[in-house]
């Protein structure tokens, strides 16, 4: 079974959805374009959850202001490397 994320998050609940054998061409447009955009909003949610700290500083707060409407690929650097560089 293809899980992935978070339990109950997007990413999760449509690749579990996805997942119980589908046809090798369903898959790969899943994991091409499905996941991605699963991930993603799974992402923004969790910039979303930073900006909802009140204690976070003022360079994490404007650094999460911009990449909260970003593409994909820039919720997940923020995540992954970009918050914590902000405080530097």
């Amino acid at each position: 079974m293809w899980r992935t994320g978070v339990a109950g998050s997007a990413s999760s609940r449509r690749s579990t959805h996805s997942s119980t054998h589908p046809p090798p061409k369903k898959l790969r447009t899943w994991l091409e374009t499905g996941y991605r955009l699963a991930q993603a909003e799974d992402d923004r949610v969790a910039v979303a959850r930073i900006l909802a700290d009140p204690t976070i500083s003022a360079a994490l707060r404007a650094a999460a202001e911009d990449v909260i409407d970003g593409t994909p690929e820039e919720l997940r650097y923020f995540l992954e490397t970009g918050q914590y560089e902000a405080d530097k």
